[in-house]
């Protein structure tokens, strides 16, 4: 057989349809077995970014009360703090000094910041099924608390 240009073909040049098949298997089980992982980590990021806007309000709330010489609330509730909405299916949760594990802000519950820019030192978990992102503030600088490990 020859082709328009004059060179011969080889008659066992390309992939056969079996060689095909197996190829795309392969490619589909890799593609199914990262799914997984991929997703989790767009909710994982979700969850820290959520996070990341609590801290810079609380820093926002923590200068304002300085500025103003007034003190400041942040308003808690389960779905978020004032203005801050957590993504959908997430759930805010708090941990006080005196408290022995995290639970729902109780009803009314602020996070106060006074004249000093001093508030509650609190803990603030937000989770989502076995996802959650958990931060820890200082009590002096409202700042999160990272601990050296």
């Amino acid at each position: 057989m020859r082709t328009t240009s004059g060179n011969k073909i080889s008659p066992g040049a390309g992939f056969t349809l079996l060689e095909i098949i197996i190829a795309v298997a392969l490619v589909a089980i890799l593609v199914s077995a990262a799914l997984p992982y991929l997703f989790d980590s767009f909710a994982s990021s979700e969850g820290e970014r959520a996070m990341e806007t609590i801290i810079s309000k609380a820093r926002e709330t923590r200068s304002e009360a300085m500025e103003r010489g007034e003190p400041r609330r942040l308003p808690l509730g389960s779905s978020g703090l004032e203005g801050i909405p957590l993504p959908r299916g997430w759930k805010l949760e708090v941990r006080g000094i005196n408290d022995s594990k995290f639970h729902e802000p109780r009803r009314n519950q602020v996070w106060e910041f006074n004249t000093a820019g001093i508030c509650e030192p609190l803990a603030l978990r937000i989770s989502s099924g076995e996802r959650q992102v958990t931060e820890t503030f200082d009590a002096l600088t409202g700042q999160p608390i990272h601990d050296e490990q």
